[in-house]
Order: C-alpha cells, then structure tokens, then sequence
C-alpha cells in the first residue's frame, strides 16, 4: 500500500473481514453490527476504537512517497520519474501524463491529501514563485495575492527578501503583495542555514511529514 493505490473492491473485502471478527462471536457467522464502521474508526481520543479505514491509510503511505518527491529533489527516482512526468513543474502541480504507470498514478493520488496542509518554507527564497506555489500560512496554504496591476508574474520569493540581512524588505512587500498578506508574511522567519528551499507539514511538530 506504500506504493500502490489497491482497488476499492480490495478496500471493502479488507474492512468486511475486519468488521466481520470485530462484531462476531462465531466467525464466519454475522454478527450485530452495533455502530456505523466509519464511526468505530475514530480516534479513541474521541472515545472510539480507531480501527483505521484501509482507503485513507493507503492515500497517507502514498503521500508519503510524494513528500520524499518534494523534500529530496536532486534523488535518483525523482530525476527518473521528473524526467518522465512534471519536467516544467511540481510533483504537486497538475499534471496530465499520457499513459501514466500505476506507481506515478498511485502516488499522484494522494496529491489532495498532501496540499491540506503543506507549504513551502522559504530559505533563500530562489525556487519560490510569489504567485504561483503555496507558502502563505494560511489553512490550507496559498500563493501570495498580488497588489494590481501585477507587473512580474515571475516574480520570486527572494526578490522580496534583503539577503544580506536575511530580512523582508518591507517597502517590497508593500509594492508588490496584497496589504492584508503582509503581516503573515512578516510571521515567517527566514533561515539562512539552507542552501534551497523546502516545504513543512504543520501536522507534526517538527513539520515533517508521518503517515
């Protein structure tokens, strides 16, 4: 399930067979179901089992393999598979491949799951684009909205960063970015211990991506 997307016909029989030894006291035979399934599969936080739904663990093992596409860049499978499918863009861009193979189908379809809560973090800034990526710290992150009329749509992240002082340039932000995006802008600390740019996940508390 880490690298394939197993068909919905899989997924039923796997959470039939669970739910079949959950509620019988007899197997095979049928016992009372005495709750909905997707309710016994929250979390025992909210006072259920937390018995998890096959669907959504196969889309978090996959998404996983799609965050190693974003974090490692310069890797072997990712020149392979960029090479063959998203030469001009990101692995979380829309992509339309003509014959897709079933590992590239499957990990693109935890695309969704993966934008809920990823953004990039900006470092120096070079790799982000201020209209087009997602690294504005919203819920669900966002690009930049620009102030009209827009006169670089290219524009970079690191052209708005002083990078002898590794600080925002205020008067930039002001020309270029929408007035209420700056201050969430401004929130953002800018490392200089990075050479590139990264992406965080704000699920953990380290930002990195766990299944």
């Amino acid at each position: 399930m880490s690298t394939f997307l197993l068909p919905l016909e899989i997924f039923e029989n796997l959470a039939s067979a669970i739910a079949q030894f959950w509620w019988s006291s007899n197997p095979p035979k049928r016992g009372i179901h005495w709750a909905k399934w997707d309710k016994v599969c929250l979390p025992k936080e909210e006072g259920m089992i937390g018995f998890r739904l096959i669907y959504e663990f196969n889309l978090a093992l996959l998404a996983k393999q799609l965050w190693r596409l974003v974090q490692y860049p310069d890797s072997l499978v990712v020149r392979v598979l960029r090479g063959r499918y998203y030469r001009m863009t990101s692995p979380l861009g829309a992509i339309s491949a003509s014959s897709p193979s079933c590992v590239w189908t499957s990990i693109y379809a935890a695309r969704k799951l993966l934008l809920l809560e990823i953004r990039q973090k900006i470092h120096p800034g070079y790799e982000v684009t201020v209209r087009e990526d997602q690294w504005i710290p919203t819920i669900p992150a966002r690009s930049a909205t620009p102030v009209a009329p827009v006169t670089h749509p290219n524009m970079r992240v690191s052209d708005l960063i002083n990078q002898d002082l590794k600080k925002w340039d205020v008067e930039l932000l002001e020309d270029y970015v929408h007035p209420a995006d700056i201050p969430l802008i401004r929130s953002m600390a800018i490392s200089s211990t990075y050479r590139r740019d990264t992406f965080c996940w704000k699920y953990t508390k380290n930002y990195q991506y766990t299944v």
